[in-house]
């Protein structure tokens, strides 16, 4: 299907039984390698991503809609006007640990990791230099793929069959702040469902999540304040490099490091 899902639990947990989170659901793709089929990047950077929500549309009404995806090669234009918009595409990015940029490509999205994976580039496409290129800053922190191929049910709009809408939900909003509080922290609760005050109703044909929310030293001042007194400095890759397993990034002292 389109969205393929798996429940994480504690066949995946290493370590303690007692310790383990409730179980939480996560993308179900192969492992890049293999040929001719859907692979996940299994890079850290996809950790902040990989947390979808079944029968969820995530929105608020103070969102911003940065694009939504639904081209077929037919370049089609919807009754009312809408259309998709341009992909494939290109995207260029840098990280504050290194100097140099990438580019990324991405065909259409047509699956929902697809559109998770496009939400987490395009923020880091469009993050800044003067913000140590943190991708939490700006760009797309939520993404909604429509699974139903007929379309989906949005109020009083339909949503196209098998579209990826990249969203922007405000770091002020109170319930993203609870989901970055908890993604930063830990907290058992995160990953079993969004908050409340961000799913509209009548959700049961999207699967939607969060993508890059949580704290760094650029966006939570309390971040920075306890990097600095640690002597790491907000950002200062030279003397803590982001590295080890599980992957870490000393609490959000560097934004790029994807903790």
């Amino acid at each position: 299907g389109s969205c393929p899902l798996k429940k994480v639990g504690l066949e995946d947990w290493v370590g303690l039984k007692s310790e383990a989170p409730p179980p939480r659901w996560s993308f179900d793709t192969q492992p890049c390698g293999y040929p001719s089929v859907t692979c996940m990047d299994t890079s850290p950077d996809m950790a902040n991503c990989d947390n979808p929500f079944p029968d969820a549309n995530i929105y608020h009404k103070d969102e911003t809609v940065i694009a939504t995806y639904f081209d077929d090669s037919f370049n089609r234009t919807l009754e009312d006007g809408t259309k998709s918009a341009p992909c494939p595409l290109n995207l260029i990015y840098q990280t504050s640990l290194q100097e140099y940029t990438h580019m990324k490509s991405f065909d259409c999205p047509v699956t929902c990791y697809d559109c998770a994976n496009l939400c987490r580039v395009q923020a880091m496409s469009v993050a800044k230099a003067d913000q140590k290129f943190d991708p939490t800053m700006q760009g797309c922190n939520a993404w909604v793929f429509c699974t139903n191929p007929d379309g989906c049910t949005n109020g009083e709009k339909t949503m196209p069959g098998l579209s990826c809408t990249l969203k922007r939900i405000p770091l002020d909003n109170p319930d993203i702040q609870k989901q970055m509080r908890a993604q930063s922290s830990g907290d058992e609760q995160v990953g079993t469902g969004p908050p409340l005050g961000l799913v509209a109703g009548g959700s049961s044909d999207f699967v939607s999540g969060f993508c890059n929310v949580r704290e760094t030293c650029v966006n939570t001042e309390s971040v920075r304040d306890r990097c600095e007194l640690g002597g790491q400095e907000c950002g200062n890759e030279q003397d803590y490099a982001c590295g080890g397993y599980p992957y870490q990034c000393s609490d959000g002292c560097i934004p790029s490091c994807p903790c």
